[in-house]
């Protein structure tokens, strides 16, 4: 009796194992699945936070080295389509060795917007309420032929697909090395995971996809050494680079699930103890998924368009133009030269 009932479990256990593995999806289905995940999130208009705790050490000529170390804040909005980037941040903390503490009502300020379809670019950088800086606004062309992204906004690229590289990380992993899916999945935050372990230009990426939220990624571990690439640096002898994704938060936004915060990092080691290591916590406060950015006019241009899309566009601005060698000055709406004579109307969007 012992025996047939040893064989009846050892059947059914054999049974269940095989079953086991027919479901399991291939590494081809999980980045597909990564990649729908990736795709129905691109579009959007979101405001949000980031705390970044940073320390870095540097060699600098005949002065040895340099080391700081700090946390600073940020608060802004970010509107996005793929094609489009309007990023709008104040910054505040500890920005740099000179820049220590500021205070949040003299942040340092940035609006930049990236245009890959009209090859534009806009930008307004400034001390704000510091009376020796007065900033200055610049539009210019866009001169490279790959798409915009946000491979380079640190924090925010973590969750939208970017992590040791410019190219998204979906991307990445079909054309890895060797690529596989662990055998059995692990459980992040209360989702069952599934594993993918990667070997590609940029390196090893473990990520975790998680199927009870739209398959994107609840945790990611990437580190590249020599002979890998660090977005578009090719890592030399004694280089190492590494990051990570944990910790997310997701939310549903019509019926699509979104992350809405996460904290992300890297570690970055070059030659002679030179580093860079920075930890993120990313919150977004307000997003909208697929708006109709034309309506809204996410991606105006300030000065040919729409004023009001640089908040600190003010008075007294002075405007560069790429091409054009005279600097011009902003003033109630219009781009005017020394004699005050109208160069541009932003009301208008006229020249």
């Amino acid at each position: 009796m012992w025996k047939r009932n040893y064989l009846t479990l050892f059947i059914i256990s054999l049974l269940i194992s095989h079953t086991t593995l027919a479901i399991q999806p291939s590494a081809s289905d999980l980045v597909d699945k990564y990649t729908q995940a990736l795709d129905s999130t691109k579009s959007f208009i979101e405001h949000y936070e980031k705390t970044t705790d940073f320390s870095w050490r540097l060699l600098r000529g005949r002065s040895g080295k340099l080391q700081d170390s700090g946390k600073s804040f940020t608060r802004g909005q970010i509107k996005h389509d793929d094609q489009r980037i309007y990023c709008q941040e104040y910054n505040w903390g500890d920005f740099n060795l000179r820049y220590k503490d500021l205070p949040k009502d003299k942040p340092y300020y940035r609006c930049n917007i990236a245009d890959g379809r009209d090859k534009k670019i806009y930008s307004n950088n400034k001390w704000i309420n510091d009376s020796k800086s007065s900033g200055s606004a610049a539009r210019e062309p866009y001169l490279r032929e790959e798409k915009v992204s946000l491979s380079r906004h640190f924090g925010i690229s973590y969750i939208v697909g970017y992590i040791g590289s410019d190219e998204r990380l979906d991307a990445i992993l079909r054309k890895a090395d060797r690529i596989s899916v662990r055998k059995k999945t692990q459980n992040i935050r209360g989702s069952e995971c599934f594993v993918i372990d990667a070997d590609t230009k940029c390196g090893r990426y473990s990520v975790w996809l998680d199927p009870e939220h739209g398959y994107h990624p609840a945790k990611i571990r990437h580190h590249a050494k020599e002979g890998e690439y660090n977005h578009s640096h090719l890592l030399t002898k004694g280089e190492t680079a590494s990051a990570y994704l944990n910790t997310v938060r997701f939310e549903k936004i019509d019926d699509i699930w979104v992350p809405m915060d996460a904290n992300s990092g890297c570690y970055n080691v070059a030659h002679q103890g030179q580093f860079v290591k920075e930890d993120y916590h990313y919150k977004r406060t307000q997003f909208i998924l697929n708006p109709d950015h034309d309506k809204l006019g996410s991606f105006a241009d300030p000065i040919l368009e729409d004023p009001n899309n640089d908040p600190e566009l003010r008075n007294g601005t002075p405007v560069r133009l790429r091409g054009v060698p005279t600097r011009y000055t902003w003033r109630d709406g219009k781009v005017v030269d020394a004699n005050g004579a109208v160069i541009i109307d932003g009301r208008k969007g006229k020249k």
